[in-house]
């Protein structure tokens, strides 16, 4: 709406104003009209006063009224009773008196001769304020008003001359124009507008990303310290392990221990490579996933504080579950630090009554876990604060291990919920699309 009331407001002004032009221009070719007329007009006047004197003593005469049509008739007075310079007949005529001499002189022809140059709605000569001939209309005052006294000792008529503008006559079309104008340069304005607008929108969302992800490596990097902790005690443990039996002088129980160290130090360096894409904005490895296979390799991943807590694990995944394109590490590190937290929160369970079970199914396009655990489950502000950053019930712990899973699930465009099973622990209900459907 504003632009459109911006756009008839320049169009009004220019319009206007180019109207003003067109109409001043028709004044001043009218003003060289009447400046015309008035010569003209004056030069046929002055030729009374030089030819009244030498006007033949006959009454008519041919010749004199071929070269000045106007003069009607003379004649001389032989007495000297004064008479008026000008005595005003009607029908546009007068007499001019000088000495003894009389011309009627008729006004109408001379204006007829002129007419080609008369192009006015009203002439008006007049004598001492009295109208001598008028012509065109006389009832309405005109918008442009011309008037000069004629420069004459014995004839010096007020010569008035009226028109109003042609308004017909004016180039509309050019005067319009500028309509066009100012519609296309508000056009180009506005689009010029919108396409800078969404430069800088492009450029504050590019800058939000680059901050969003400063953060999240912030996250991430506390994160990792984290994550590389357990494999790391994991592998130290194994190594350790491994050593004392080659001191006792056995080697049997090493390659074991060795291959358990190995598979530790492998998700150490996946870890680091996750923390790379991170930094360097690196596209992740999207590919099937078989699920069970995954669910092994997390087990082995905590096998030595399954075995030292002895956690029964069971899991029910389906043959026909379709496979989940994911990235593996992503899933790996999400179902880690669920079951690292289930294991955790069932130390205080007296020795056999800890477990943990993972159940698959296909739902909505896409696959629903669920793993519970048999803990004493989460307490209220638990339930409510349990994915948020630096949120833990652990004396040593951080609080990273569910906010970097919640990050991980919502970049897959998926979803997770935790609630407490009556006479059980915890169960978190996870769902992830089949299909690649990465969250920015």
């Amino acid at each position: 709406m504003l632009k459109i009331v911006v756009w008839m407001l320049l169009t009004l002004l220019s319009g206007s104003g180019l109207t003003l032009y067109f109409l001043q221009q028709q004044y001043e070719e009218k003003s060289a009209e009447f400046r015309i007329l008035y010569r003209d007009v004056t030069v046929k006047l002055a030729q009374h006063d030089a030819i009244i004197q030498l006007l033949p003593a006959s009454q008519y005469s041919r010749e004199v009224q071929t070269l000045f049509p106007q003069i009607v008739k003379w004649r001389a007075r032989p007495d000297n009773i004064p008479r008026p310079t000008i005595v005003i007949e009607p029908d546009g005529r007068y007499w001019l008196n000088i000495d003894r001499r009389s011309l009627l002189i008729d006004l109408n022809v001379i204006f007829d001769n002129l007419s080609e140059k008369t192009r006015f709605r009203q002439l008006v000569m007049t004598w001492q304020g009295q109208p001598v001939i008028t012509r065109g209309t006389r009832s309405h005052a005109q918008h442009w008003q011309w008037q000069k006294t004629i420069v004459s000792p014995s004839q010096s008529f007020l010569l008035s001359a009226g028109d109003n503008p042609a308004w017909g006559a004016l180039p509309w079309w050019l005067i319009l124009s500028p309509g066009l104008f100012w519609g296309a340069t508000l056009y180009l304005i506005d689009q010029y507008r919108i396409n800078r607008r969404r430069r800088d929108i492009a450029d504050l969302r590019a800058h939000y990303a680059e901050l969003t992800r400063l953060n999240t490596l912030g996250e991430l990097t506390a994160g990792i310290v984290h994550e590389l902790n357990q494999p790391l005690t994991a592998t130290l443990s194994y190594t350790q392990t491994a050593l004392r039996w080659l001191q006792q002088g056995k080697a049997e129980p090493v390659p074991p221990l060795l291959e358990a160290a190995v598979v530790q130090i492998k998700r150490t360096d996946a870890l680091l490579q996750q923390f790379r894409q991170k930094l360097t904005s690196e596209q992740a490895d999207w590919q099937p996933i078989v699920l069970e296979s995954l669910w092994r390799q997390v087990i082995t991943l905590l096998e030595n504080e399954i075995r030292h807590d002895k956690v029964t694990v069971t899991s029910y995944i389906p043959a026909d579950l379709p496979a989940l394109v994911a990235p593996p590490l992503w899933i790996e590190q999400i179902l880690h630090n669920i079951v690292h937290n289930a294991l955790q929160a069932q130390r205080q369970n007296k020795a056999g009554t800890a477990w943990i079970r993972l159940e698959a199914a296909a739902l909505n396009g896409g696959i629903r876990l669920s793993i519970s655990d048999g803990g004493p489950g989460l307490s209220v502000p638990a339930l409510q604060q349990v994915f948020m950053p630096f949120f833990t019930t652990r004396p040593n712990g951080i609080g990273l291990g569910m906010a970097l899973t919640d990050t991980l699930i919502q970049r897959l465009n998926g979803t997770i919920d935790v609630a407490n099973i009556a006479g059980q622990g915890a169960c978190f209900t996870l769902w992830l699309p089949a299909t690649h459907q990465e969250k920015r």
